[in-house]
Formats: C-alpha cells, sequence, structure tokens
C-alpha cells in the first residue's frame, strides 16, 4: 500500500467514526461505544438507544465504512458498494444475521463530484467519477444488514443502500422503529426453573447456599456455555465481581438467588443468543462482556428478565481467548 494510500485510509477511518458519533451522542442524545480495533466480524462500534435519557436496553451493531473507493455505482435513488469479496461477504451476511440486536452498515462519503466549470461531473478514462475532499460535509447514509434485500441482483460483491435511509441528525425516530420489536421481552427464551435454581431464589440461608453452590459448579473444570458454543470457567473471577461491595446490597442479593438461573442460561440457551455489552482494548488484550439473555416465570412477582454476563479475553496476536462466568442480574 503506498503511503498515499494508507494515509487516506486512515483519515477515512477517523472520518466515518467522528460523522457516527457526532450524530448519535449531539443529535440523537444516545450513547455511542466504538470498538476501537475491529473485531472478527468487522462491527466497529455500538450505539446505545435511549429515549428521553433513558436506556432502551437495545444497542445497535454498527459497521461503518467511509471513502468514495467503496461506490461501485450511484443513482438518485441507490448506491451501490463493494465491502468485501464474494465469500468475505456471504461469510459477514451470515454473521449479521445471527445477531439478537440490529447491525446496520453506515456509509460516510467524505468527498464531493468534481465538475467543470457548467456544473458537470467530471470523469475519468474509466468513467469513474473524479472525486474530491469535503470532510466536514461528509454525507452519511446507512443500510440494515439484516434486509433480504441487501446484495445486488446478479451481483457477487455488491451491496444496496438506499439513498432514502440518511443517517443524519434527524435520523434517530428511524432507529427507533427499528428496534421496537426488542422492546418487549417477547423474543427472549424462556427458562423452565429447575429444583436447584428455585431453591436458591427462595433461600433462607442465602449465604451459605449460594456459597456451596457456585462451589459445586466451580469444581475446578470448564463448564459448556451452548450459547457461544464455547467452554467458560466458573472461577473467583464471578464470585470475587458479584460479592464486590461497589455493587450494593440489593444488587449482591439478587445476583446470589440467581446463580442456579445462571446455570441453566448458560446450559439452556441455543446457540448464537448472545450480544455484545463492552468491549475495552489494549496493544496486547482485548476484553469483551457478552451478555445472554433470557425469562423465567415466578407465581408471585410474574416474568422475570434474567442477564448472564461473560467475560471474554482474547490475545489480537496469538487469537487465544478465554471466557468466564461474570455476573447475573435481573434485567429491569
Amino acid at each position: 500500500m503506498s503511503d498515499i494510500a494508507s494515509r487516506t485510509r486512515t483519515k477515512n477511518e477517523a472520518t466515518g467514526m467522528r460523522v457516527v458519533a457526532q450524530f448519535v451522542q449531539e443529535f440523537w442524545e444516545c450513547g455511542w461505544q466504538p470498538l476501537d480495533a475491529r473485531n472478527d466480524k468487522g462491527i466497529d462500534g455500538l450505539i446505545l438507544m435511549k429515549k428521553r435519557n433513558t436506556d432502551l436496553g437495545v444497542r445497535v451493531n454498527v459497521q461503518v465504512k467511509c471513502g468514495a473507493k467503496y461506490i461501485s455505482s450511484e443513482t438518485k435513488d441507490e448506491i451501490k458498494i463493494s465491502i468485501d469479496d464474494e465469500a468475505g461477504l456471504i461469510e459477514h451476511i451470515e454473521y449479521w444475521k445471527k445477531q439478537n440486536e440490529p447491525a446496520i452498515l453506515v456509509f460516510v462519503n467524505p468527498a464531493k463530484p468534481t465538475r467543470d466549470t457548467n456544473g458537470n461531473v467530471l470523469k475519468d478514462e474509466k468513467g469513474k467519477i473524479v472525486w474530491k475532499e469535503s470532510r466536514l460535509n461528509s454525507k452519511a447514509w446507512w443500510v440494515d444488514l439484516k434486509s433480504e434485500d441487501l446484495r445486488v441482483e446478479n451481483s457477487k460483491t455488491l451491496i444496496s443502500i438506499p439513498k432514502k435511509n440518511i443517517f443524519g441528525e434527524h435520523s434517530k425516530g428511524t432507529f427507533l422503529k427499528l428496534i421496537k420489536p426488542l422492546l418487549s421481552n417477547a423474543h427472549l427464551p424462556i427458562i423452565d426453573l429447575n429444583t436447584e435454581s428455585k431453591n436458591l431464589l427462595n433461600s433462607i440461608n442465602l449465604k451459605n447456599d449460594s456459597h456451596k453452590f457456585y462451589k459445586e459448579w466451580k469444581n475446578g473444570n470448564t463448564i459448556f456455555c451452548k450459547a457461544l458454543n464455547k467452554n467458560i470457567r466458573v472461577s473467583k473471577t464471578g464470585w470475587n465481581h458479584i460479592l464486590s461491595s461497589k455493587r450494593g446490597r440489593e444488587r449482591r442479593v439478587n445476583s446470589l438467588k440467581l446463580l442456579g438461573v445462571a446455570k441453566q442460561i448458560i446450559n439452556e440457551v441455543e446457540k448464537n443468543k448472545f450480544f455484545l455489552l463492552n468491549q475495552t482494548e489494549t496493544i496486547d488484550e482485548i476484553e469483551q462482556k457478552i451478555g445472554i439473555r433470557a425469562r423465567y416465570t415466578d407465581k408471585q412477582q410474574g416474568e422475570q428478565v434474567v442477564q448472564v454476563i461473560i467475560l471474554r479475553k482474547l490475545n489480537p496476536k496469538s487469537k487465544n481467548e478465554k471466557f468466564w462466568f461474570y455476573s447475573v442480574h435481573y434485567r429491569r
């Protein structure tokens, strides 16, 4: 890669993330969490949807692409872009469709067409538009990565972005409609509580009963998490977090009561029913917290939604990864 191409790519990545962050945080008043180094499937950040400063509990997975070089063709109604080869695009589409929460691509164009003295758009010898930088006035559009109309018909690598899907100051209402189905708990799996879980929920000697349960559950071994399709460790990492004084007494008590439910969720919730909560990164390590949710029905309290949090640590160089049970809590 030439020095100019490398510099342009760096600037485009910065412009794309800046444009998305500005609209989400300043105009929508929602949360934006960038994932500084791309993860395995190219999710660059998370929109934490809020309404009147209240967290709605739904995150939107975002992939950001910035640069006129992605554009294959453009009409008044759509932009066709190429982001990967055929095999890579198919792999990405399969991944996006498995996400519990929405997955979108935001395409940012940091340039505008060059025009002659008569106002006509200039093109090169291959018929491609000649672009010039206009970063402060970058325009952006988005597309639902789970859409059945994502891929361009009779094309192996192109995806279609409708120009009506403007990503900008007034786009929040559209995204609230996008996440509306997830504001209900109806999509979450139902757990049929076993005797072990019920005993802990109703324990009158919770300190001893929860400690005994956790010790037997841990037992020095890893356990299989169906949702992640990975082995995870049940260790002091989770126990210490649950009992941390920073969490408050009520949260600590609830987590201890829910340990049996957490075990059932890890054992029973089907493959790929998880989502990324947050991610922090250093040169040597990527740390993620991953959520798995389910619900159960209590005769006295009614339906309850529970979230298990799994801690993942990944070495970006060796690709070695480890998973731990980290916490469990009611999701109100």
